[in-house]
């Protein structure tokens, strides 16, 4: 819910055209809540030019003014996403707890749909080898197929490298094929896939910002998801789900290139 104070609104309305859910209004010369729904996403507060309005139960303490300096420029955007690479080899540096903070800002600041706070992380860091034992297991414990799972595209080869990984488990030397030496794993768990994708998408940007790689790791998601022993051991309800794994780390290697893509089809209407 919101406040506002009264004795410095000075009733522009601004506040009042940009509340999507009504909840707003003008009275005697200034804004007032009508104590309806609200979203509590903050457009009221961040537009108005008085600072008249309080989010209740949030921090202020961390709220910015905006200014044109803030916007990104676009050829910049697209040249990052065009040279930027999954990556699977890593350096053993562990990611400093300045850069894993910004990473996970990221995640809850990213927007939500309904802006529903429903998106949480489990952040992995010295339990690597445990949890990789864990998921390795978990595959193993999935990998036989039944006949309407082998009709999936690559779902055989799956099943086949989730089996391999079993075996080589306890052999040395063994190449990490899950979180590739990496220091650093972060589940995230939302009953929305879009609000969790949308954060995770969000969190990558950062990532390759700060200088890191990571790969989106789809069998980790699907190894906790199959694991009540990983669900207990993150402490985390039976019924949570995880939408995505990222995998985070000091890229060993370095591209000297971006990759062509296939043009995608695009109707116009």
């Amino acid at each position: 819910m919101i406040t506002i104070n009264r004795e410095i609104c000075t009733g522009c309305g601004l506040c009042v055209s940009d509340c999507f859910t009504n909840n707003i209004e003008l009275s005697d010369g200034t804004a007032k809540p009508r104590g309806r729904f609200c979203m509590e996403c903050g457009h009221c507060l961040a537009i108005c030019p008085e600072n008249a309005i309080t989010l209740e139960g949030f921090s202020s303490s961390d709220i910015i003014d905006v200014n044109d300096a803030d916007r990104i420029d676009p050829d910049q955007l697209l040249r990052w996403m065009k040279t930027r690479r999954t990556i699977r080899s890593f350096t053993d540096e562990r990611v400093s707890s300045q850069d894993l903070q910004k990473i996970l800002d990221m995640g809850m600041y990213s927007p939500k749909g309904g802006n529903i706070q429903n998106v949480s992380y489990v952040v992995i860091e010295d339990n690597l080898s445990y949890v990789r034992k864990l998921a390795i297991e978990s595959l193993y414990g999935i990998s036989d197929l039944t006949e309407e799972q082998k009709k999936i595209p690559n779902m055989i080869g799956y099943a086949k490298r989730w089996k391999k990984m079993y075996e080589n488990l306890n052999v040395p030397g063994t190449p990490d094929l899950l979180f590739f030496d990496a220091p650093l794993v972060i589940v995230i768990y939302s009953p929305s896939n879009m609000n969790a994708c949308i954060a995770a998408a969000h969190m990558e940007s950062m990532v390759y910002a700060l200088g890191l790689g990571m790969l989106y790791s789809g069998f980790t998601t699907r190894a906790v998801n199959a694991s009540s022993v990983l669900k207990e051991f993150f402490a985390v309800k039976e019924s949570a789900i995880a939408q995505a794994s990222l995998i985070i780390g000091h890229p060993a290697v370095n591209y000297q290139r971006s990759v062509p893509k296939k043009d995608p089809m695009i109707t116009y209407r």
